[in-house]
């Protein structure tokens, strides 16, 4: 069984990425870029109104944008979070995880994100697709713990929420009002440093592992796209003349990263079944 470190990078990638894959990761894109081909009236009746909220419109209103910039950023941000999640669930193994989370994402979280929006009540309208990119967030969050379990053993996945708190605190840095922001911020931290705490106090002793460069850069590139986004998602600058729905972000990125991580604990996906290319 060859070491992560002793295999190219680059063979790996190749077995990893699959063309159905990605022309399957391609569908969202390509439903965004079709809505936004059509008449604004049209776009307007797919949003979700919030008082007056549809089952469809909570579906739909996650493709739809009204402006180009709009739709390249979130589109942009697709491709990052979403494919480096791809890519580092594959290397490392979690594959079907992947994928039953990605189905799940798409088929029971634009009616749930919407309709969690109703708990705020207010006559404002949603749409955009930074919701479900925040999901895919939060995946990437789990599937990076996973990766770097594979590149050096004293990493488990179970100190994944180490890293969700950590990215929550660059969320409370970010976007939420400055009160707020420290009382999230110093609990993340928290709880955060509780998790590397204990990890390192249960794997004492154990030798590291060393890896050829590109295998740690793969996961470094990942961290930045996860933390990067978190910059993105949750700024304050307005799209489509509109107030960037912080609450949707938020509630995307934590259910993004919860529902996969309670799945595994619980037993009900086992991520790793599937072996992985870095234990060919």
């Amino acid at each position: 069984m060859a070491r992560p470190g002793e295999r190219s990078l680059t063979v790996a990638l190749r077995e990893a990425v699959r063309l159905r894959d990605c022309l399957a990761l391609s569908l969202v894109p390509a439903v965004a870029l079709a809505a936004f081909a059509l008449p604004v009236a049209r776009r307007e009746a797919l949003a979700f109104v919030y008082r007056e909220p549809s089952l469809l419109t909570a579906y739909t209103a996650h493709v739809v944008h009204f402006d180009a910039a709009h739709l390249a950023a979130n589109l942009l941000g697709y491709v990052l979070v979403t494919g480096f999640a791809y890519v580092l669930a594959g290397l490392a193994g979690y594959r079907r995880l992947f994928w039953v989370t990605t189905a799940t994402y798409l088929v029971a979280f634009p009616p749930v994100l919407s309709g969690l929006n109703l708990a705020v009540p207010r006559d404002a309208v949603g749409f955009g697709l930074s919701g479900l990119n925040m999901a895919f967030s939060g995946l990437l969050a789990l599937v990076l713990v996973a990766y770097g379990a594979r590149l050096d053993d004293r990493i488990r996945l179970r100190d994944a929420p180490a890293l969700f708190f950590g990215a929550i605190v660059t969320i409370s840095i970010v976007a939420l009002p400055s009160g707020t922001a420290r009382g999230v911020g110093v609990a993340s931290a928290v709880l955060a440093a509780v998790y590397v705490v204990a990890a390192r106090r249960s794997r004492r002793g154990d030798p590291p592992v060393n890896l050829r460069a590109g295998w740690l850069d793969a996961g470094v590139l990942g961290a930045v796209a996860l933390l990067g986004y978190q910059y993105v998602g949750f700024s304050t600058v307005t799209a489509d003349g509109g107030i960037v729905n912080v609450y949707v972000h938020l509630l995307g990125f934590c259910l993004g990263f919860i529902v996969p991580y309670s799945a595994i604990v619980a037993g009900v996906v086992d991520g790793g079944a599937d072996g992985g290319f870095l234990s060919d």
